[in-house]
């Protein structure tokens, strides 16, 4: 075994200067030798539910049903790290407490943007490492070193503590969309090169941090050079890295054509996802689509979106937003994927 567990204090564990934990002992895990080949890692694939801040109290249990594998829960970097280098992952632990007792793995979401003018931030990182982006929220510079340097300490912090737990399935890292015009970027000293370089590094070390576990990389554009997503996505083959995208979208033409032919090009050398977001459950249908269940509804029905994610994009897992509100009225919502998951319990 490459990895033992032992109940030690979180600020104890060797290699980890400036730690302290929570006041509660945690299972930790070190890692004793390299990191686990990738058909060795932990591997569930399936369907997960994404639940919101808002539903993260009572969404676990809510979502538990037939077919589904998992759920993915946000964290927002702020809260994990309140102080340099002082990391609380108690939010974390209870969650993955509940997913354990529903028999559900966890995959826990890293917030380092926001899209509701609060800083994701700590806040030794406000000043010179956070900027305001134009929707409405703020962003790590996510290629400047002491950022990326970290976020990596960060990721080290949580493979520590949670890694050996069966039901941790990983950690996901948002979108790589800055939202930031070329003005911004170029007066916080952005290149594609640095933002490209910035990623890998990132990935792999966390790849290390997780020795066992996942690490989702949640892939889109890459402003001024799509093609580097290639290059990342070639640098990480064989890491236990599984790449995806945060919308599941057929008629969008710019995934269609910047995006999507990512899948095919990586199809069984990295493991694959998709994100049913908030847009997936209102994708309009058009009249050249065609539909095999959508009846007269203007919308892509769940199963074709289904069907699309599984067959076109080569998804090994799936995660549904867990969406209790028809917006617009007559689009879908939890109750429509629910239904799909119970009827495609697999994925392959």
């Amino acid at each position: 075994m490459w990895v033992r567990c032992s109940l030690v204090l979180l600020g104890l564990l060797a290699g980890t200067a400036a730690l302290t934990s929570p006041a509660h002992a945690a299972t930790a895990c070190k890692s004793t030798g390299a990191p686990l080949p990738e058909a060795q890692r932990k591997f569930h694939p399936g369907h997960y539910v994404s639940i919101g801040k808002g539903e993260a109290s009572k969404g676990i249990r809510n979502v538990k049903a037939e077919g589904v594998t998992g759920v993915q829960l946000r964290y927002r970097w702020s809260d994990l790290e309140p102080d340099a280098g002082r990391y609380d992952f108690s939010q974390i632990a209870r969650d993955l407490e509940a997913a354990s007792r529903a028999g559900l793995q966890l995959v826990a979401l890293i917030e380092d943007k926001s899209f509701d003018y609060e800083m994701p931030t700590p806040a030794y990182l406000h000043d010179k490492h956070t900027v305001p982006t134009r929707n409405r929220g703020y962003m790590a510079l996510r290629w400047d070193p002491e950022v990326n340097d970290r976020f990596k300490q960060l990721i080290a912090a949580l493979g520590a503590q949670f890694d050996c737990d069966p039901h941790f399935e990983g950690v996901a890292f948002q979108e790589t969309a800055l939202s930031l015009d070329d003005a911004m970027l170029q007066q916080y000293g952005y290149t594609p090169e640095k933002y490209r370089d910035a990623l890998i590094g990132l990935l792999r070390a966390a790849s290390k941090s997780l020795p066992s576990s996942r690490v989702f990389w949640y892939m889109n554009f890459l402003p001024k050079r799509q093609e580097y997503i290639g290059d990342i996505a070639q640098a990480i083959v064989g890491t236990g890295v599984v790449m995806g995208g945060p919308d599941v979208l057929p008629e969008n033409q710019a995934l269609a054509r910047r995006v999507y032919p990512f899948y095919d090009k990586f199809s069984g050398k990295l493991k694959l996802f998709g994100s049913m977001q908030h847009d997936s459950y209102r994708e309009k249908r058009s009249s050249a689509s065609g539909s095999s269940a959508g009846g007269n509804s203007p919308y892509w029905s769940m199963d074709d979106m289904f069907t699309f994610a599984r067959d076109r994009l080569h998804v090994d897992y799936l995660f549904w937003e867990y969406r209790t509100k028809r917006n617009p009225p007559d689009s879908q919502d939890w109750d429509d994927a629910r239904e799909v998951i119970a009827r495609n319990p697999t994925l392959r």
